[in-house]
C-alpha cells in the first residue's frame, strides 16, 4: 500500500507540473500571439497609409494639372497665375489613344505624322510627352545615322507607352534588340538593331 500511495503523490504531482506548464506555455503563447497581431495592424496601417498617401498624391497631382490646364484656356485664373501658365499632366492610356485618333483626323489625306508633331500637339492640348531617339546598327554614311524616332507618354494606369508616329502603333525598344523582332514586323534587309535609346521629356 505505501508504494501505491507514493504512486499516487508522484502522479499528482507530475499532473499539477503539466498543468502549470501548459498554464505557462498557453500565457507565453497568447502574449507572443498578441504582440505579433500588433505588430502585423501596425505594419500594415503603415503600409496603407504610404500606399494611400502615394496613390491620393499621384492623382491629385493629375487632376491639379488638368484642372489648371483647362482653366488656362478659358482664362479663369483666381490663383493669381499669368495668363497661359499651366502643367502638363501625365494622360491615362485611353486618353492617349484618343488624342492619337483625333490627330489622325486632322491630318490632311496622304500626310504622315512625326514624333515632333505629335510631341508638339500633346504640349498643346496639356499632355506631357517626351522624344525618344533609338539610334540603329545599319551602316551610314560617315557623320550619319540611321535612328527610330518615336514619342512616349508615361502614362498613369499603363506606364511607359511609346508610340511609332507614321502608324501610331505602340512598340518597344530595347538596348541590343532588333527593332523588328521587338515589335513582330517583317525582318529587316540591314542592321535594325538598338544600340542606344534617348527619351527627353
Amino acid at each position: 500500500m505505501p508504494g501505491l500511495i507514493k504512486t499516487i503523490i508522484v502522479m499528482a504531482v507530475l499532473i499539477v507540473a503539466g498543468i502549470g506548464a501548459s498554464a505557462y506555455v498557453g500565457t507565453d503563447l497568447v502574449g507572443k500571439s498578441t504582440a505579433a497581431q500588433e505588430r502585423g495592424a501596425e505594419e500594415g496601417y503603415r503600409q496603407g497609409y504610404l500606399s494611400g498617401l502615394e496613390e491620393g498624391s499621384r492623382v491629385g497631382y493629375q487632376a491639379g494639372s488638368r484642372l489648371g490646364y483647362t482653366r488656362s484656356q478659358i482664362g479663369d485664373f483666381t490663383g493669381g497665375n499669368e495668363p497661359g501658365f499651366y502643367f502638363l499632366y501625365n494622360p491615362t492610356y485611353a486618353e492617349v489613344r484618343a488624342m492619337l485618333a483625333e490627330r489622325e483626323k486632322i491630318l490632311a489625306e496622304g500626310e504622315k505624322d512625326s514624333a515632333e508633331k505629335i510631341h508638339n500637339y500633346a504640349v498643346a492640348n496639356g499632355i506631357r510627352s517626351a522624344y525618344v531617339r533609338s539610334p540603329i546598327a545599319r551602316q551610314a554614311a560617315e557623320g550619319m545615322v540611321y535612328l527610330y524616332e518615336l514619342v512616349a507618354f508615361e502614362t498613369v494606369d499603363k506606364g511607359l507607352t511609346i508610340i511609332e508616329p507614321s502608324s501610331y502603333r505602340e512598340v518597344e525598344v530595347a538596348v541590343g534588340k532588333r527593332y523588328s523582332e521587338l515589335n513582330g514586323l517583317a525582318a529587316r534587309s540591314y542592321d535594325d538593331t538598338i544600340t542606344a535609346i534617348t527619351i527627353v521629356w
